[in-house]
């Protein structure tokens, strides 16, 4: 019985070193796009601006600032699948290439979101505690969004 244990705990390190030669590609760019968010929208108030880039940017860009636990798969893949599911949801760095319509309903749904408490995701907050919204935090995002938004509906 004691053999088996040992065989069961070295086929576990095995397959643990084995897995770490299967990267992922990271999501990092030293280029920022024209169609940035910030770029399409150069009056954000620094507060507005920290806090979207706190609390979203890393899984809603296409640059990710990682942690060191993101060099250890599996780790690394579930990192992986969670930016590129919200990158698939709202990419900032592409902002620009929306239509005004979709720039519009994209503001709403950001005040929706942190809203309702579902962004950040608990997951992300667990070790990114710099990314916790408090209520002036999601007042103040709400207040910004909705001014923006009436401001792409009032530009022709």
């Amino acid at each position: 019985m004691k053999l088996n244990g040992r065989i069961i705990l070295y086929l576990l390190l095995g397959s643990f070193v084995i897995i770490q030669f299967f990267r992922v590609e990271k999501n990092v760019s030293d280029e920022v796009p024209a169609s940035d968010f910030f770029l399409q929208n150069p009056s954000i108030p620094d507060s507005i601006g920290m806090t979207i880039r706190t609390s979203c940017y890393d899984c809603h860009s296409n640059h990710t600032a990682y942690p060191w636990y993101a060099e250890v798969a599996p780790v690394s893949w579930l990192i992986n699948q969670h930016i590129s599911n919200g990158k698939h949801e709202l990419n900032f760095s592409e902002f620009g290439n929306l239509d005004k319509q979709k720039k519009i309903a994209v503001l709403n749904h950001i005040c929706e979101v942190i809203e309702d408490g579902e962004m950040p995701p608990a997951n992300y907050l667990w070790l990114h505690k710099d990314a916790v919204l408090d209520e002036n935090d999601v007042e103040a995002l709400c207040d910004w969004a909705d001014e923006a938004a009436m401001h792409i509906m009032r530009d022709k």
